[in-house]
């Protein structure tokens, strides 16, 4: 009796769990590899470590684009020698001023 009490409540938690994973990919986005991501930052630039960190996270996850760029919307000296170092340190890593923006999505559509 406590066998097969025991034999159905494993056989449920794995449907449930078989479910959950089928549900999880399907929510999952799956972008292409021409897609990038704007991160608008100002002041300090205190979060951007954890933006890019974060983002990185998720790219390897293969749940976000291939690049990030990192929009200056009015950094401080601190803050662009943070996001300078931010786009030395990964090659995904891109920095466009704020005024140049649309240049940029110009130049990312014609080579697309």
């Amino acid at each position: 009796m406590l066998t097969d009490i025991l034999l159905v409540f494993l056989i449920a938690a794995g449907l449930i769990l078989l479910i959950w994973c089928l549900w999880g990919l399907l929510l999952l986005p799956l972008f292409g590899q021409r897609m990038t991501t704007l991160c608008f930052s100002r002041g300090d630039g205190d979060e951007l470590e954890q933006r890019v960190r974060a983002f990185g996270w998720m790219r390897d996850g293969k749940s976000a684009g291939a690049q990030l760029v990192i929009v200056d919307c009015g950094l401080t000296g601190l803050g662009l020698e943070r996001a300078m170092g931010l786009r030395d340190r990964y090659p995904w890593v891109a920095y466009c001023p704020e005024p140049a923006l649309t240049d940029y999505i110009d130049l990312m559509k014609d080579t697309i």
